[in-house]
């Protein structure tokens, strides 16, 4: 069983402010309304995120890298769908 991430636990294991969490969360593409997250979601977005702040990035260029990010992973996806159907 994968233990899911509360808000409070990403406070406290990244030492933010209840704001800054939300603000990040918002930033990434996830959903501030989730009670908990998966280390996956953690992972692949919050702490990518949390960098690209901590480098000096605006909110508006983190949500920006995520929407590109997931845009790519969509194209990844619907080719990987087409290949299969092919075969």
């Amino acid at each position: 069983m994968t233990s899911l991430l509360t808000k409070k636990d990403l406070e406290v294991r990244f030492g933010l402010a209840d704001t800054t969490v939300y603000r990040t969360l918002q930033a990434c593409g996830l959903s501030t309304s989730k009670k908990t997250y998966t280390p996956e979601e953690i992972e692949i977005r919050f702490v990518p995120a949390r960098k690209l702040f901590d480098a000096g990035h605006t909110t508006e260029q983190v949500k920006e890298y995520f929407r590109l990010k997931q845009v790519t992973y969509d194209y990844q996806e619907t080719n990987c769908r087409a290949i299969q159907h092919h075969h």
